[in-house]
C-alpha cells in the first residue's frame, strides 16, 4: 500500500530550499520527466468509490478502475463491451427494450421495463442515469470507468444492490489548448470517428467539446420472407419474388413459413397471395444488427483564482438510429440434432449459421438520450465543503421488432411508438469534512423523480393485440444517508454508515387495450387478404380497438440500509478490509389486467405487484504493492445473501373463457364446410410479462486482480474469479423454459398456471449468467521510436467457464421433471451456455508530442490553494488526490510546487 512518505520527504525538501516556485517549477518538471523515464512504478489512481477522492489501493472496497486508454485499446463502445474487462461482470441485451441487462456477482435484472429497475446502478460522473438504455451511450473522452462490486446501498443508494458502474468524463483544463481525433475502421464496413478540443477560456474557466459516432452494416445473413401471415412493410420486390410452390406442404423451401404452414392456402381470396415464394436477401446497411449511433458531449468547468469553489457542467446527447438488434437462434447448439428432434439449423432457417434471421418486419430503433449533469464543490472551510449534484435526463424512444423471426407460422412483432419515453431529475446535497482528522465523515440528502411514458403495442396479425397506453408511471425517491470512518489507531479504522430510503411508484391514468377476431377489431381469421390492404399504422390508433382495462396502480416501500467496515495497515504497502453491508431494491407495482369472459361478460381483475429485493454481504480483502510499487494485488472473499430476487418472464396469470377455434391434435384450426375455423368458448389463460420473487439465494465467491509493471515499456493485468451463486430456498414455480418441446404439450397447456405437470421447485439451481470460474490477462508493449514516437502493442486473451442462460437449469431437471423428450434432445435444447475464449490484440502509433510524462491537469490549484492560507500538507494532498493518474515524480513536482 502507497502512503505519503514520498510525498512527505517531498514537501521536506521543499521547505528546505529558499526557491520561488517560478524558478523551481522548471527543474522539478525536468526532474519529474527524469524520474518518470526510469521509474517501473504503477501510477498511483483515484477514484470515487466512497464519493471523495481516495487512491484506489487505499479504498476498502472491490474495484476496478479503467482509463480511457484502457477502453480505447480494448475497443470499447458502451457500457456492453466492459464485460469482460471487469471481475465478476456479465452484460447481455434485451432485445424488445434495447437496453443492456448487466449481471455482477450472480445478481442482475431481468425486468428493464419501466416496471423494473436495475441491480447494478449505473452513473454518469456520479449521478444516477436510471433506464438501462442510457448506458448504451457511447463512451468517449472519458476519465476513467470504476466498477464496483458489493451492495453500495449506504452512499450509492438504490438499484445498487450489487454493485454500480461509475463513467466519469474527462473534465475541461485550464492550462491549456488540447485536441484530439481518433478514427477506427473495421469488418462490416465500420466506421468510427471520434475527439475533443478543450479551450481554456481564461485562467479559470474552460469549454470541452467531444464527440463520437460509429456506424457499421449488420453482420446477419438476413431475408425477406413474403409467406408470413403480415406482409404490408415488405416491398414489391419481396412480394413478387419467385414462386417456388403452389401450396405449402410440398416440402419446398428452406424455413417453416414456406414448407409447413398450415394457413398459407386459405388465408384469403387472392390466389396470388396464397403461393409460396422464394426468400429475398436483406441489404446489410439496414439491416438488424447494425450500428448508426453518434453523441456530443459539452462541458464547462468554472474555477475561481480563490481555490473556495469549482463547478463542473455537462450536456450530452445521444441518438441512435438503427435497426434495432433480434434474439437469434444458437446454431452450433442445434449442431447435429437428428430430424426426429427437428433437426439443426439447416432444417428451418436457410444455413447452418447462428447469425441469420428471417423477417417481415423491418427493424426500426429510434433512440434520443438527452443529459444535463451539473456538480458543484463548495469549500465552506478548511474543514468542511459542499457537494451539490443536479441530473436532468430524457429519453425518447420508438422501435418495430420483428418477434417471431419466421420459427412459427404464428406471426408476431412489437412496436413502440413515438411519444415512448422517460424524464428524470435527481439531486443530491452533501457535507463533507476533510481528509485530515481521526473522523472523516460525508451526510446528504438524495431525491429522484422519474416519469415514463409508453406507448406501443404487440400484434399478433392473424388474431389478438394489446395497446399500451401508459401516459404517467412515476417513482418518487428520497433518501437520508451518511458514512464516516474513525481512525481507532494511525493503522486501523472502521466505517460506519447508514441510509433511510422512502420510495413510491405510481400509474396514473394506464390503460391496455384490446383487439381481436372476436370483438371485430381484428380484420377475422384466414383474411390475409384484407388485412395487407390495410396502411402499416393502422392498428397505432387505439381508439380503433373494442375495449381496455385500467391499470391505476399504487406502491410504496421503506428500507433502511447499513455499513460496518474494519480495515488494517498490515504494513506500509498491505491493507487489509472487511465490511458487512446491505443492498435494496424497491418492489413493483405491475400491470393490472383486467378480462371480460367471452361467454359470461364478467370481468377478472389480476394483479402483479411484486416485492423489493435485499441483500447482506460480508467481504473480506485484501489490497498490496510489491516490488518497489511496481506489482498491484487485490483480493477478495464475498458471500451475500440474496432474499426475494426479482425474476421478470412471460407467462400465464390466470385463466379466462375465450371465443377461439378449435385445434386438431397438429395445433392446425378446425375449418367447417365454408373454409372458416370452428369456433367455441374455451378455457384460456391470460398471458402477461410479470415479475415474481425468488425466495432466497446464496452467492459466495473469489476475486483475484493484479497490475504488473515488471520493465518500464511493459505491463501485465488481469484477474481471476471464483462465483458459486445458487437458489438456496424452495421455489416452487412453474416451468416455462420452451415447455410445449419439452412436455409435448399444446401452447394453452403449456401456458395454463393450473398445469400441475409443470410445477417445479428451483431450489439448488444455479443464478443466470454466472460462470464459476474466469480469467482474464493483457499484456501491453511500447516500443519508443525515438523522435518519430512510440508504437503501443495490445494483447488480451480472455475466458469464461461455462454458465447457465436461465435459471431453470435444464440438465439438472431430467430426472425429476416429467420431459416428454429424451435426454438426448434435450441435450440440443439446453439453457447452459459452453465456456468460452476470447482473443484481442491491437497496434497504436503515438507521435512523440503526445508522449512523455503525463501532466496533472490541476498542477495549478495547490498553489491557489496554498494562497488561501491552509497548510502545505493539506494543499498538497488536495492536489495528489484530485489527479486522476498520478506518478511519483509528478506528486514530488506538485510538492515543490506547493511551497507557499
Amino acid at each position: 500500500m502507497q502512503k505519503l512518505n514520498t510525498i512527505t520527504m517531498a514537501i521536506m525538501m521543499a521547505f528546505s530550499l529558499p526557491l520561488a516556485a517560478q524558478e523551481t517549477a522548471p527543474a522539478a518538471e525536468d526532474a519529474a520527466k527524469q524520474a518518470a523515464k526510469n521509474d517501473t512504478a504503477i501510477e498511483v489512481i483515484s477514484v470515487t468509490a466512497t464519493k471523495r477522492k481516495t487512491r484506489l489501493m487505499e479504498t476498502p472496497v472491490a474495484i476496478s478502475a479503467l482509463s480511457e486508454a484502457q477502453l480505447r485499446q480494448s475497443g470499447v463502445n458502451n457500457v456492453k463491451d466492459i464485460a469482460d474487462l471487469v471481475p465478476g461482470l456479465d452484460i447481455s441485451t434485451a432485445t424488445d427494450q434495447a437496453a443492456p441487462v448487466i449481471s455482477m456477482r450472480g445478481v442482475r435484472s431481468t425486468n428493464i421495463t419501466e416496471l423494473g429497475d436495475p441491480a447494478v446502478g449505473v452513473h454518469l460522473d456520479g449521478i444516477y442515469s436510471p433506464r438501462m438504455q442510457g448506458a448504451l451511450a457511447l463512451m468517449y473522452d472519458v476519465e476513467r470507468v470504476e466498477a464496483l462490486r458489493g451492495p453500495q446501498g449506504t452512499l450509492f443508494g438504490r438499484n445498487s444492490t450489487v454493485g454500480s458502474i461509475n463513467v466519469i468524463s474527462a473534465k475541461p483544463d485550464v492550462s491549456g489548448f488540447a485536441g484530439n481525433i481518433n478514427a477506427e475502421a473495421g469488418r462490416f464496413n465500420s466506421k468510427n470517428l471520434g475527439g475533443f478540443l478543450n479551450i481554456p477560456l481564461s485562467d479559470e474557466f474552460a469549454v470541452r467539446v467531444a464527440a463520437k459516432g460509429l456506424k457499421r452494416d449488420s453482420y446477419l445473413e438476413g431475408y425477406w420472407d413474403p409467406n408470413q401471415y403480415d406482409t404490408r412493410r415488405l416491398s414489391e420486390d419481396v412480394l413478387n419474388a419467385p414462386v417456388i410452390s403452389e401450396d405449402s406442404y410440398q416440402g419446398i423451401g428452406s424455413t417453416v413459413t414456406q414448407r409447413e404452414n398450415w394457413w398459407i392456402d386459405g388465408a384469403g381470396t387472392d390466389p396470388e397471395a396464397q403461393r409460396v415464394r422464394a426468400l429475398t436477401p436483406a441489404g446489410k446497411k439496414d439491416f438488424y444488427n447494425n450500428a448508426n449511433e453518434h453523441s456530443f458531449r459539452i462541458s464547462t468547468l468554472w474555477q475561481p483564482a480563490h481555490g473556495l469553489f469549482s463547478n463542473h457542467t455537462v450536456f450530452q446527447q445521444y441518438v441512435n438510429n438503427s435497426a434495432g438488434t433480434l434474439d437469434l437462434v444458437n446454431c452450433d447448439q442445434l449442431r447435429g440434432r437428428p430430424d426426429e428432434y427437428g433437426g439443426d439449423c439447416s432444417s428451418f432457417l436457410p444455413s447452418d449459421n447462428t447469425y441469420q434471421a428471417v423477417v417481415n418486419v423491418p427493424g426500426e430503433l429510434n433512440l434520443d438520450i438527452t443529459y444535463l449533469r451539473n456538480t458543484l464543490n463548495y469549500s465552506l472551510s478548511d474543514e468542511l465543503s459542499l457537494v451539490w449534484q443536479v441530473g436532468y435526463e430524457d429519453m425518447d424512444r420508438s422501435s418495430a421488432q420483428d418477434s417471431e423471426t419466421g420459427l412459427d407460422p404464428w406471426d408476431g412483432a412489437i412496436y413502440f411508438l413515438k411519444g415512448t419515453g422517460a424524464t428524470s431529475y435527481s439531486t443530491e446535497i452533501q457535507l463533507q469534512s476533510d481528509e485530515f482528522g481521526d473522523l472523516v465523515w460525508i451526510t446528504g440528502v438524495n431525491y429522484f423523480y422519474e416519469k415514463t411514458t409508453t406507448l406501443g403495442y404487440y400484434d399478433n396479425p392473424m388474431d389478438d393485440k394489446a395497446f399500451w397506453d401508459q401516459p404517467d408511471r412515476s417513482t418518487k425517491a428520497y433518501a437520508l444517508f451518511g458514512q464516516a470512518t474513525y481512525n481507532i489507531t494511525d493503522d486501523l479504522h472502521a466505517t460506519f454508515g447508514y441510509r433511510y430510503s422512502h420510495e413510491t411508484k405510481q400509474d396514473k391514468g394506464g390503460r391496455t387495450y384490446r383487439c381481436s377476431n372476436a370483438d371485430g377489431c381484428a380484420p377475422g381469421w384466414f383474411n390475409r387478404t384484407a388485412l395487407n390492404q390495410l396502411p402499416v399504422d393502422y392498428f397505432n390508433d387505439p381508439a380503433l380497438y373494442a375495449s381496455f382495462f385500467a391499470n391505476d396502480n399504487k406502491g410504496q416501500w421503506r428500507n433502511h440500509d447499513f455499513r460496518i467496515g474494519l480495515d488494517y495497515n498490515l504494513s506500509q504497502d498491505t491493507m487489509l478490509y472487511s465490511y458487512l453491508a446491505s443492498g435494496f431494491k424497491a418492489g413493483g407495482i405491475g400491470d393490472v389486467f383486467e378480462v371480460v369472459n367471452d361467454r359470461t361478460g364478467e370481468v377478472n381483475r389480476f394483479e402483479t405487484q411484486f416485492d423489493p429485493e435485499k441483500v447482506l454481504t460480508l467481504e473480506l480483502g485484501a489490497k498490496s504493492s510489491f516490488l518497489n510499487n511496481s506489482l498491484n494485488l487485490q483480493a477478495a472473499f464475498f458471500y451475500t445473501d440474496y432474499t426475494d430476487m426479482q425474476y421478470a418472464s412471460v407467462g400465464s396469470i390466470g385463466n379466462v373463457e375465450r371465443l377461439s377455434p378449435v385445434e386438431d391434435e397438429n395445433g392446425a384450426p378446425i375449418l367447417d364446410e365454408n373454409g372458416m375455423p370452428v369456433l367455441d368458448y374455451q378455457n384460456q389463460p391470460v398471458i402477461a410479462y410479470y415479475t415474481q420473487n425468488v425466495p432466497g439465494s446464496t452467492i459466495k465467491g473469489i476475486e483475484f486482480e493484479f497490475d504488473w509493471k515488471p520493465y518500464q515499456n511493459g505491463r501485465i493485468t488481469g484477474y481471476a474469479t471464483w462465483t458459486h451463486a445458487r437458489v438456496t430456498k424452495d421455489w416452487l414455480t412453474k416451468w416455462d423454459y420452451d415447455p410445449e418441446y419439452l412436455f409435448n404439450l399444446s401452447y394453452e397447456e403449456s401456458i395454463d398456471p393450473e398445469n400441475t405437470l409443470l410445477t417445479a421447485n428451483l431450489k439448488g439451481n444455479d443464478l443466470a449468467m454466472t460462470p464459476r470460474f474466469t480469467a482474464n490477462v493483457s499484456y501491453t508493449h511500447s516500443f519508443d521510436l525515438g523522435r518519430f514516437g512510440y508504437v503501443h502493442s495490445w494483447f488480451n486473451l480472455s475466458w469464461k467457464d461455462k454458465s447457465y442462460t436461465t435459471i431453470w437449469n435444464l440438465d439438472k431437471h431430467l430426472d425429476d421433471m416429467n420431459f416428454a423428450v429424451s435426454d438426448e434432445a434435450a441435450h440440443y435444447i439446453t439453457d447452459k451456455r459452453d465456456a468460452y475464449t476470447m482473443v484481442n490484440a491491437s497496434l497504436k502509433y503515438e507521435p512523440q508530442s503526445q508522449a512523455g510524462t503525463p501532466k496533472c491537469l490541476l498542477i495549478m490549484p495547490p498553489m491557489k490553494w496554498c494562497s488561501t492560507g491552509i497548510t502545505p500538507a493539506k494543499a498538497l494532498t488536495k492536489a495528489a488526490l484530485a489527479c486522476h493518474v498520478t506518478t511519483v515524480s509528478e506528486q514530488v513536482l506538485i510538492s515543490k510546487l506547493c511551497n507557499c
